[in-house]
């Protein structure tokens, strides 16, 4: 069942995730009209550890385990973001998430993404940093 009705709505939500952060309205309604609400039953894995990456996803709803060489690092909650670093990068996943209840997210593919950097580069710059910084603060927590 779909929980977002309307573009706004997707806005609204992707204006709320520090990704996006410092993105304009204009950039996040691109990035609306690119994502797809799908929905992951419980146990279901949203992604896997050294698989290559070829989609992120803005959590909406539900929650998840964040898995490292089989061993919790996290847990995610509405308003997470998961596969954001492979799908830039092209490396493969660093954990494994799955989810724990109905899982409901924003899903945007690479060829999404592409498009998107390619039509609005502004916004891949603006991204990238916040992804830079998330990798930084990745490192440091290893």
């Amino acid at each position: 069942m779909a929980l977002l009705k309307r573009r706004d709505d997707k806005i609204n939500i992707l204006a709320q995730v520090p990704l996006f952060a410092g993105l304009s309205n204009k950039e996040l309604g691109e990035i609306a009209r690119l994502v797809t609400e799908v929905e992951y039953p419980p146990r279901d894995y949203l992604t896997f550890e050294g698989q290559t990456g070829r989609e992120a996803m803005v959590i909406l709803a539900g929650k998840g385990t964040v898995r490292r060489a089989g061993r919790k690092i996290a847990e995610v909650s509405p308003g997470d973001v998961v596969g954001e670093m492979s799908l830039v990068t092209n490396r493969p996943r660093n954990a494994s998430v799955r989810a724990d209840t109905f899982v409901t997210a924003l899903v945007m593919n690479t060829r999404e993404f592409s498009s998107l950097i390619d039509e609005h580069p502004q916004v891949g710059v603006k991204i990238l940093r916040t992804v830079a910084d998330r990798l930084a603060e990745a490192t440091r927590a290893d």
